[in-house]
């Protein structure tokens, strides 16, 4: 920790010696990566004995480092002073350790700084940390208790950036279909699904607190949906269809026995190979297709 809160003064004095010091400083950077040249050494599927697998390890680490992380440099510096203007208390970082940092070099969520906080001479980490790239607000993430917390700043650009979208537009009568949100970095919300037209479609919610679109009957019928994250909310109207068995079998007819295969591809990787189209549904059956649609064994 001594060595950031000290850094303002090391720059400082780094730009004095800069003139006396390039060629050395050229020799000796030579010099570090001739010494260090595990990761040309091995090739990615070369052939080598048993006994050479742990320097294969120690490159293949190397260059992952090189290749994904920020370990120095200016913008790694400013997202460590965010952090240490933060109160030592919520981040959980020591001010009497001398961590070092590391800072992801893809944005995740195309939102967050994505930084780690190494105890000295080990890879256990400290700390994990989301910084929004607009500085509007800092998360810490709790990664074996599976939570996040705000530790600086508001949401409300955050908020901006949710996405909110039905997984199917068009659901069967007595079906149901799903709302589908994504918030950068995965940070946890709160989601209030409102009918409209309760005529047409009414919102249930499961003993696991997933709330569902049901439809009542054919026709066409709005959900509002709202994101709620560190005391702000989002909201995006949603647009549903509920079909009765004629608009089943016309859009059977249509698409040339359901989803077109692009689509329904995708759904059977994921739901499973004998999963159907909502719009398949017979009287009596009990479908229950996970995270798209789950469809109503009573017959009406």
């Amino acid at each position: 920790m001594k060595k950031w809160k000290a850094m303002a003064a090391g720059l400082v004095t780094l730009s004095v010696l800069t003139a006396g010091l390039t060629a050395s400083s050229a020799v000796s950077a030579a010099e570090i990566r001739k010494a260090d040249s595990s990761a040309q050494t091995y090739k990615d599927g070369a052939v080598v004995p048993a006994s050479k697998a742990p320097a294969v390890r120690k490159a293949a680490r190397e260059k992952a480092q090189s290749d994904y992380y920020i370990t120095e440099g200016k913008k790694l510096d400013q997202a460590v002073a965010r952090l240490l203007y933060i109160n030592p208390e919520e981040t959980g970082l020591d001010p009497q350790i001398d961590y070092s940092y590391r800072m992801d070099k893809t944005l995740t969520g195309d939102y967050f700084y994505h930084v780690r906080a190494f105890l000295p001479n080990s890879t256990k980490a400290a700390g994990d940390f989301l910084l929004a790239k607009d500085d509007s607000c800092v998360f810490r993430r709790f990664p074996g208790e599976a939570r996040t917390e705000l530790l600086d700043g508001t949401t409300e650009k955050l908020l901006a950036k949710v996405e909110i979208y039905p997984a199917y537009k068009k659901i069967p009568q007595d079906g149901v279909g799903k709302v589908l949100i994504r918030v950068p970095g995965n940070i946890p919300y709160k989601l209030t699904l409102t009918s409209l037209n309760e005529n047409t479609l009414t919102i249930k919610t499961d003993e696991q607190g997933q709330q569902w679109v049901y439809g009542v009957t054919r026709g066409k019928g709005d959900v509002l949906a709202e994101v709620e994250i560190g005391g702000y909310i989002t909201s995006k109207t949603l647009n549903f269809t509920v079909m009765d068995e004629k608009d089943v079998a016309r859009e059977e007819n249509r698409t040339s026995g359901g989803w077109p295969m692009a689509d329904w591809d995708r759904h059977r990787l994921r739901l499973g190979p004998r999963a159907p189209p909502p719009w398949t549904r017979r009287r009596n059956h009990n479908w229950n297709v996970t995270n798209t649609c789950i469809l109503n064994s009573s017959a009406r």
